[in-house]
């Protein structure tokens, strides 16, 4: 009798979902087996493994075979469980591999050794030629279901031709089946694994979308009020410097005015592309370092550079200048005045190296550790995020940022993006 809630609906499940639940819990795969197209894989495996045992158990029982062939299904049917228990550990891998063998090897062995064979039986073979060639297409990729096809075609064609001494213009359709059943799985593999890449390019990009899309609002509610302030602060400043000085006042509303067009620019960032390549990272960096000295009266920044940076060039997302808008403000805001950035650029085997130092006090002990984590300065909700969202925008590019051990006065922040594949 199943129970039943407040309402009167009985809780008990149903047969169907009950041998749903079951199937799950037999071919759920190992934690270390990873990404959704090889954990589908992965149970698609076992539930073969799993209807491949009593497959050999029906045969082994129900058929008028040889002692030899009965044991020969025996092994196999142990071989199989054995395996199958190795699909659901970590050892995923090894076991696929010897279930790609097994269909590539075993069944023709089992076929010509364990039965008594005859030529007339060389139609059935075809099946198993064209099911382990097809388990080979579901499971792993082209190039494995090519080499099946060779390694039967060729090892059926050694025995029955030389081991056997079936002449050839009895066997010549048959090879020519084998071959007709590769190609055509050989094409149906290349279109199934182009189709799966086009689906994995359209999830990433569409992962990366939702991830920019979250690193956006939170520039939004970091950047926008940090400088909406400062614009306020500066207005504040200019009202009261109106009589006093008018060089002041301007340079004050000249700040305002760059603070609020860079406000802008934030605000039409997603009218930008996605990506940008074949920029020059130099050039990047000298126009972002411009945009925040016109923004900072206090801020000098010097940019130095190798000479073999000029020859690369990298792929830009429409948020990374973000990441030195947030580095050269932060030194504008706590190095005093005049706050003084030094700017490298330099090659490292395959990426720019870009180190960032100021002359300000540098960062406190406390304070390392949680850096470039969310909400790092505890005197504030929204406080620590500019360093967080540059880690993310930069891992985004496979690049990294990280604080550099600087034994002088000052931080420095060590920069490295990826150059544009050639």
């Amino acid at each position: 009798m199943g129970t039943r809630d407040g309402c009167g609906l009985s809780n008990q499940k149903s047969p169907i979902e009950r041998a749903k639940r079951l199937w799950t819990l037999l071919t759920e795969p190992h934690s270390s087996v990873q990404g959704m197209r090889k954990r589908q894989q992965a149970r698609l495996l076992s539930t073969l493994l799993l209807l491949a045992i009593p497959v050999f158990a029906f045969v082994q029982f129900t058929s008028e075979l040889i002692v030899e062939a009965t044991l020969t299904y025996l092994g196999a049917s142990i071989a199989v469980f054995i395996i199958y228990l190795g699909t659901r550990t970590r050892y995923y891998d090894l076991s696929l591999t010897l279930t790609l063998i097994g269909f590539t090897i075993v069944p023709t062995l089992i076929f010509l050794f364990g039965t008594r064979w005859s030529p007339n039986d060389l139609p059935r073979l075809m099946v198993w030629f064209f099911v382990a060639q097809a388990g080979g297409l579901l499971l792993t990729r082209t190039l494995v279901v090519l080499l099946q096809g060779i390694t039967m075609t060729s090892m059926m064609s050694f025995i029955v031709l030389v081991v056997f001494g079936v002449p050839f213009n009895e066997f010549d359709n048959h090879l020519g089946t084998s071959i007709i059943i590769t190609s055509f799985l050989l094409v149906a593999s290349y279109m199934l694994e182009s189709y799966i890449k086009q689906l994995d390019y359209h999830r990433a990009e569409s992962d990366l979308k939702a991830r920019e899309l979250e690193v956006y609002t939170q520039l939004l509610r970091h950047d926008l009020r940090n400088d909406l302030q400062a614009i306020l602060n500066s207005i504040e400043l200019a009202e009261m410097l109106l009589e006093i000085s008018e060089d002041q006042v301007r340079t004050n509303l000249t700040q305002s005015l760059n603070l609020g067009n860079r406000m802008a620019q934030l605000l039409q960032i997603f009218s930008m592309p996605l990506e940008q390549p074949g920029l020059n990272l130099l050039e990047h960096i000298k126009e972002m370092a411009m945009q925040s000295q016109e923004t900072y009266s206090n801020l000098k920044i010097e940019i130095h550079c190798t000479n073999d940076v000029q020859n690369r060039t990298f792929t830009a997302s429409r948020l990374l200048p973000m990441v030195w808008t947030n580095i050269f403000r932060n030194s504008a805001q706590y190095c005093g005045d005049p706050s003084i950035v030094n700017v490298t650029v330099s090659v490292d085997e395959d990426a720019f190296l870009i180190s960032i130092s100021d002359n300000g006090p540098g960062i406190p002990e406390g304070e390392k550790e949680w850096l470039f984590k969310r909400g790092s300065n505890s005197n504030s909700g929204e406080g620590g995020v500019g360093l967080y969202l540059s880690r993310i925008v930069l891992e985004s590019h496979n690049g990294s940022i990280h604080l550099a051990e600087n034994k002088g006065n000052g931080a420095e922040f060590i920069v490295r993006i990826p150059f544009s594949p050639l």
